[in-house]
This record gives C-alpha cells, structure tokens and sequence, in this order.
C-alpha cells in the first residue's frame, strides 16, 4: 500500500515540476522574443548599412521609389526584387503621371514662349523622371549589391560596444529626419506664401488660385476643375518628394561607405605603432581592397543619381540667386525665398561634403602608414600604401566628375560664371511681374 501511495506522489511531483519547467521555459522564451521584438523595432541592434537605410527605403516606397520588396528584413537575405510586385507597379504607376505632367509642361512652354519661367518646370519634372528611372533599374541591384555589402562588413573587426554598433543607424536617421523635416518646412512655407499672400490671383478664391498656379499647365488645354487641380497638387507633391530624395539617398550612402572606412582605420590607428606580423597587414589589405571594389560597384549603381543630384542643384542655385536680385512683393514671399535659398546651397553643399569624404575617408589609411615603426615595416605594408596612394577612391556623376573635396571651388566658381552670364540677360521684376506669367 505505501509503496503505491509515494509511487504516485512521486510521479504527481514530477508532473508538477514539469508543468512548471514548461511554464518558466514559455516565460523566459516569451521574454526574449519580447526583447527580440524591441531591439529589432529599434533598428539600431545589428550595425549593418542594411537595417539602417531600411526606415527611409519604406519612406521612399511611399512616394514610389526603390520598388524593392524585403526592406524591413533582418539580413539582406531577404531582399528581393519581383517586376510582378505592387512596389514595382505603383512605380511605374510614378513614372507614368511624372511623364504626364512633364508632357504638359512642355506644351505650356511651346505655347507661351521659351524663357526661366517656363524653363524651369521643364529642368525640375525632367531631372526627377530620370532619377526615378534610375532608382527603378538601382533596384533591380540593390538585393545583390547590398548582399555584398553584407559580406563586407561581416569581415570587419567588430564593434566594441552597443554605442559603436548603433552609431551608424543613428547618423543615418539623424541625417534624414533633419533634411525631411527641412524639406517640409520649405513646402509649407510655399503654400502659405502662395495661399495667403497671392501677387497674382487667377481666381477669386485664394485656395483655387493657388491651385490653379501648381497646375497651370493642365488648365492651359482644360477648363479648371477642383478635382484636377487636386491631381495637380498631389503630383507637385510626388516631385517636392523625389527632388529631396535624389539629394538625401546620396548623402546616406556615402555616410556608409565612410563608415566602412572608419571602422578599418579605426582598428588600424589603434595597432600601427606596434610591430605587427605580416599576416595582419595582409588583414588590412585585404580588407580595404574588398571596401574599395565595394564602393566601385556601388558608384556603377548610383553614379547616374549622383550626377542628377549635382546638375539639378547647381541650375536651381544660379536660378534662385538669379530670382534674388528682384524686389519681393511681400514679406512672407522673402521669408519663403530665403529659407528656400538657404536650404537648397545648404542641401548641395551637405551632398558634396558627405559624398566627398568617401574619398578623404579612403586616404587616411595612408597618413597612418607614416607612423610604422621601421622593424615592423615589411613588404606588405609597403603593398599596402602603394596601393593607397595609387587608388582614386571616390564617387562619382556618371565619371563625368569624381566627387573631391575641390570639386566645391570648381562648383562654386561655375555658379559665379553662369551667374555672371543671366544677369546680362535678366529682366528686372519680370519673375513676380502678372503680365509676363500670362504671356
């Protein structure tokens, strides 16, 4: 009788304890997938390039650009790119109603004669479908491109703290919140400027003649209509978007690229004063070899953008600063153009430094080379600065152009020339004049 009686009891306590086994198990898997959720939502966990561009790819799949499916992934294996997916459709659904408005600028600008004014949409509708066409075939690479940037950056020393390994997905957000936020300040500023303060109304209601001027080449062959001007709103705001867009997705992966760099440099700033054996400074060599093949591919990927990125912006600096000699005809109108001016030089002048330190990033490695001691010299490291010293490590627009830190006198002294030229030809008051838009 007693045998059976603790038998029992024994397999009841063992039940028990494997109930609570199984309890305690389920809490703490549910904690670290709770855990894993948090970090993962954060994305600044992992330190690759891939999770920290991911925020402002789904923001650009908004606006239809960079139709790649699997940005939100945790690796780059999961990216893909399908020609049957809805990403894909609603971009060449962009590319499309660009086209078409293009079109009608075209025609608005035959009817009404060739000058800035009519010019001007023409450059800006133009300059964004060429880009837009340009991220749809970048999207085509961008799985296999980022794949390898993957295996690039899984061969790099690894981070030594938490702060270090979310640095990189900070400064990309950082740098995307400022320019989007900025961007959209500027677009407000406009509306109000247009909205409240109309120089030239083209009907009585303030709302329908703002409306009327964003879509003035669609109401040049049709009647106005609220809902087309709508339309015509909607599609101003689809190229605001992409103009932006063209300038920040430059910035942020030439902010990566750098990263790469540093993170090799830093590793050897911290090593090259001791006498290392060969076998690290073939590390190094290595290493930097596959960044720089990396950053050629990447400048055959987006070499296109880069150059749209850096024509558009010096036509519409020489263009607002040609608009800056006329009086403004209000005080919200000046407050608008020189916050717009402002911007737009500050927006060019953050592209040309962040995609030029590429370049001054890739050169640091050798300057650090000097500071070898002479026993630990070997023929490695002397393979290492020839190869550094013989490398032309930079971006750049379709090699018409590499990206250097002197490329910003040449722009600049461009814009003083160009600027020169306009205003010769320039006609005081003729870009707030009414009689001169009706033309």
């Amino acid at each position: 009788m007693w045998p059976v009686q603790i038998s029992k009891q024994r397999r009841r306590r063992q039940q028990q304890l494997q109930q609570h086994g199984r309890a305690l198990l389920k809490r703490v898997e549910q904690r670290q997938r709770w855990a894993w959720q948090a970090t993962n939502r954060s994305d600044l966990h992992d330190g690759s390039f891939h999770v920290a561009i991911s925020p402002v790819l789904v923001i650009a799949q908004c606006f239809g650009l960079m139709p790649v499916c699997g940005v939100r992934a945790a690796t780059s294996r999961g990216l893909s790119f399908s020609r049957r997916s809805w990403r894909t459709w609603y971009s060449l659904l962009y590319i499309g109603a660009i086209s078409f408005d293009a079109l009608f600028a075209v025609n608005f600008a035959l009817h009404g004669g060739l000058d800035m004014r009519s010019v001007e949409p023409i450059v800006f509708n133009g300059s964004i479908l060429w880009a837009s066409y340009q991220f749809l075939q970048l999207a085509r690479q961008w799985p296999q491109l980022m794949r390898r940037w993957a295996r690039v950056e899984s061969h790099l020393p690894p981070y030594a703290s938490r702060k270090e390994r979310e640095q990189l997905a900070r400064r990309i957000h950082s740098v995307a919140s400022v320019l989007l936020s900025l961007s959209l300040m500027e677009h407000l500023l406009s509306i109000i400027s247009a909205v409240y303060h109309k120089v030239c109304p083209l009907r009585q209601d303030p709302v329908e003649s703002y409306l009327y001027a964003v879509a003035v080449q669609f109401f040049h062959v049709f009647p106005y209509s609220n809902w087309l001007g709508w339309l015509g709103k909607l599609l101003n705001v689809l190229l605001t978007f992409g103009w932006n867009y063209i300038d920040l997705f430059v910035i942020l992966v030439s902010i990566g690229l750098s990263h790469l760099l540093t993170r090799l440099t830093r590793q050897l700033q911290q090593l090259v004063e001791r006498p290392m054996p060969e076998k690290f400074w073939t590390y190094v060599r290595t290493r930097y070899r596959s960044i720089v093949e990396l950053i050629y591919d990447v400048d055959d990927a987006i070499s296109g953008i880069t150059f749209i990125s850096f024509g558009s912006n010096v036509y519409f600096i020489c263009l607002q600063l040609l608009k800056s000699i006329n009086e403004m005809p209000s005080t919200m109108h000046a407050v608008y153009f020189y916050f717009s001016l402002a911007f737009l030089i500050g927006r060019s002048l953050s592209v040309l430094l962040f995609v030029s330190a590429v370049h001054e990033r890739a050169r640091d490695p050798l300057r650090l080379l000097q500071l070898v001691p002479p026993s630990g010299y070997l023929s490695e490291v002397q393979r290492l600065a020839n190869e550094l010293s013989s490398d032309n490590v930079s971006l750049s627009g379709l090699r018409f152009f590499n990206v250097t830190r002197k490329l910003c006198l040449t722009v600049a002294g461009s814009i003083v020339t160009y600027e020169l030229v306009l205003i010769q030809f320039h006609e005081d008051e003729k870009s707030w004049d009414c009689q001169a838009g009706k033309q």
